[in-house]
């Protein structure tokens, strides 16, 4: 049952084969008993907005879109739904006391149901995704700094799951003075609705089919470009936050990605000189940037064990050092399973069913013993500390070795 429950909850199959947060505050609260809660973390002095976004590419057609039979069975035109998070003012501590609906639902209405229908079925949890809601406020006003430009990063989801088990983390890195653009890679995720409700289906049979694997990598590269050209568009700022120029710095684009998420960032570096610095999330090299090399810099959070004394999907990431011709380090989070990097881990907690999902030590697609809460902060800590060095010019100690804030996370290479 439960290990049922936590691939649902992933959505499908994951791929196989700054600075320290000064003020943390993290919510995990019931949410089984249908009232409204917050799930949030937050590490940094700004509050934060988020805007949805649906883009189309019209240069690209969908390879998938003969899955959605309710689309019809001509060609569809590629659409990527698109989360972008960014400071929208100076925290207020009396946010901490308003009720959860002043903020954003953590996944639109008709999404929310499809998750609780499929995930918590007869296990009197249903409405439990309805009634999460975020830190962000929707569509907040963008906050203007003076002598500042919040750089941009983008965000790749890990395969078959949404772009919603990345906001907490997305939110977190904003609050540092970032702007996070978060993509559901359509057809990948389990279900992704567009802005009409149209909800495309996630059906893909990744694992083990090298050729599909292959095809999808290059439908979220693409996707990525699609979202970047939108985002570095004058315009295309002026319409997603009303406002233009000197607010965010799209020249040196930071971008994160978790499990092939991470590939796809890999690759999307390979092929964009826009993207400055890379962080994987426990992800694998799986592109053309194992022969190419990669030349600008590049950090991977690994999940325990995943080193050169133990065989899976990070079997190459050894092979593959020598061709990262940039500043680089692997840094592994004790106690961390491969979905401790997603938001996963502060669901299962919020819940109360960490102790019912399957053994940390036994599978690739595991929660490790780390809590949700102390994963992000890790991860919020490393992560922006790597943007801050590599976009904003800010050195860290953090990443200079091992520390005694954070004694889980140890250097690797």
């Amino acid at each position: 049952m439960y290990r049922y429950l936590m691939q649902l909850l992933l959505g499908g199959s994951f791929y196989n084969g700054g600075r320290a947060p000064s003020t943390p505050r993290a919510a995990l609260l019931p949410s089984s008993n249908g009232q409204p809660q917050r799930l949030s973390y937050s590490s940094g002095p700004y509050e934060i907005s988020v805007r949805v976004q649906e883009l189309i590419d019209p240069s690209r057609l969908d390879p998938w879109a003969y899955l959605d039979s309710d689309r019809g069975s001509g060609p569809v035109n590629r659409a990527v739904m698109m989360s972008t998070y960014y400071p929208t003012s100076v925290k207020d501590p009396e946010d901490d006391e308003k009720p959860p609906q002043y903020t954003m639902p953590y996944m639109p209405k008709l999404t929310a149901e499809l998750y609780d229908e499929e995930v918590f079925a007869g296990l009197s949890l249903n409405g439990s995704f309805a009634n999460l809601y975020t830190a962000a406020r929707e569509d907040g006003p963008v906050l203007h700094v003076p002598g500042e430009a919040f750089p941009l990063v983008m965000l790749s989801t890990g395969a078959g799951s949404s772009r919603f088990y990345y906001t907490v983390l997305a939110e977190s890195l904003a609050s540092t003075g970032y702007v996070v653009a978060c993509m559901d890679h359509s057809h990948d995720s389990f279900a992704v609705e567009l802005l009409n409700h149209t909800v495309l289906h996630g059906r893909l049979p990744l694992t083990g089919n090298h050729t599909l694997r292959t095809m999808d990598l290059d439908a979220r590269v693409n996707d990525t470009i699609l979202a970047l050209d939108e985002l570095s568009k004058p315009d295309g700022l002026a319409k997603l936050f009303l406002t233009t120029g000197g607010v965010f710095n799209v020249s040196r684009v930071g971008m994160l990605g978790h499990s092939l998420g991470g590939a796809t960032m890999s690759t999307t570096m390979l092929l964009d000189s826009r993207i400055a610095a890379g962080v994987s999330l426990d992800g694998a090299f799986f592109g053309p940037e194992q022969k190419a090399g990669l030349d600008s810099p590049y950090l991977i959070l690994g999940a325990e064990g995943h080193d050169r004394t133990k065989k899976g999907w990070w079997s190459n990431w050894p092979d593959m050092w020598p061709k990262i011709g940039a500043w680089k380090k692997q840094l592994n989070i004790q106690g961390a399973g491969h979905v401790s990097f997603s938001d996963v881990p502060l669901i299962v907690d919020n819940l109360g069913l960490r102790k019912d999902v399957p053994d940390p030590n036994g599978e690739a697609d595991n929660l490790g013993t780390i809590s949700g809460a102390r994963m992000l902060e890790i991860q919020t800590a490393y992560v922006s500390a790597f943007f801050d060095k590599f976009l904003k010019g800010k050195h860290s100690k953090l990443l200079d070795g091992e520390t005694g804030q954070f004694p889980e996370v140890e250097f690797i290479m």
